[in-house]
């Protein structure tokens, strides 16, 4: 019997063994429950780690809950001890992945100093952009289409990045307002619908008190920058345009100008580590 379904066996067909009036048997039962739940745990991982193998090497059309109970060496049914469905699986796996390019980027921040805000915005739009060309089944997956594994799961899944990756380049656009006072919209000017949207946008993600012109500059930049690495990542370019990086650096460039940093500062930026 292979270790896997070993493992499968000992979480859910062996019932759990407790001692009685025996005080010095607590540390044991204690060790059992704890081990099952590590047991349990990993497989849990298991089975997302082979969800992406199977969604990069074949596809998420390939994704099926045998396809991943084959590559687990386990039986279909028995996912469901540890998921819902695939739909729970693919949200479990997107998580992940959401987790992966956060971490990225913020390390890829975390390698400038804190007073290098422009090497700071700088890094996020260029973690973000080379995971999503090292990892582009994934980022097809967080970013492009619904797919029929994702399910419901789909909704979900987009308003955990979108709050997420708001979380790493937001706060460096709200402190470059903050330090540059770069202008913005006048809410008094605003289409009442906009400002309706830029309200809900920043009660959304936990930033009332900014005004409603600097959510709209953040969300600005980041739709271009979302917009260039989909049309770069999505291959929606065609064969016109054959290196995406002169017009990706300009790009950052103009936006980090709009955000009231100098032309100086946006070359210094590129040469940074």
């Amino acid at each position: 019997m292979n270790y896997l379904v070993s493992k499968e066996k000992l979480l859910n067909d062996r019932p759990l063994q407790r001692s009685v009036s025996r005080p010095w048997d607590d540390g044991g039962v204690e060790e059992r429950v704890s081990r099952r739940d590590r047991l349990r745990e990993q497989l849990r991982r298991d089975i997302k780690r082979s969800a992406r193998k199977i969604l990069t090497e074949q596809g998420p059309s390939a994704l099926t809950l045998s396809a991943i109970a084959r590559e687990v060496e386990v039986t279909a049914p028995a996912l469901y001890r540890y998921y819902a469905g695939l739909p729970d699986i693919v949200r479990g796996l997107a998580e992940d992945l959401v987790s992966e390019l956060v971490e990225t980027m913020q390390a890829a921040v975390e390698r400038h100093p804190s007073d290098d805000l422009a090497g700071r915005l700088w890094a996020a739009t260029y973690a973000f952009r080379e995971w999503a060309n090292a990892n582009v089944v994934e980022f097809r997956m967080l970013f492009g289409p619904p797919t029929p594994a994702a399910g419901p799961a789909q909704t979900e899944l987009t308003e955990d990045w979108m709050l997420r990756l708001a979380g790493v380049w937001g706060p460096l656009v709200f402190e470059a307002w903050r330090k540059r006072d770069f202008p913005v919209r006048d809410e008094n000017r605003m289409p009442k619908d906009l400002l309706e949207q830029m309200s809900h946008y920043r009660e959304v993600i936990g930033r009332p008190e900014l005004p409603a012109g600097v959510i709209k500059v953040f969300l600005d930049c980041w739709r271009q920058i979302y917009g260039a690495v989909c049309l770069e990542v999505f291959g929606h370019m065609g064969p016109a345009i054959t290196d995406h990086e002169p017009l990706f650096r300009t790009m950052v460039n103009e936006l980090l100008m709009r955000l009231g940093f100098s032309e100086h500062e946006c070359r210094y930026a590129t040469v940074a580590p």
